[in-house]
């Protein structure tokens, strides 16, 4: 995939995966983003359904 860079970089960017990303036609960006986004919505609706039942075990106690 990419390549790690060691340039000291003070501004806290990736430039790694600044390359990467340019590296990539706008499809393959789109999926990129895509799938970022598929995983941040199945990691919020765990835990929400975490939190959830929690709840309910609070509540039959």
């Amino acid at each position: 995939m990419a390549k790690k860079m060691k340039t000291k970089n003070n501004s806290g960017v990736d430039k790694g995966l600044v390359a990467m990303f340019l590296r990539m036609s706008p499809e393959e960006r789109l999926k990129a983003n895509d799938n970022a986004v598929r995983g941040i919505l199945e990691l919020r609706n765990a835990y929400q359904r975490q939190k959830n039942n929690r709840r309910g075990s609070e509540r039959n106690n």
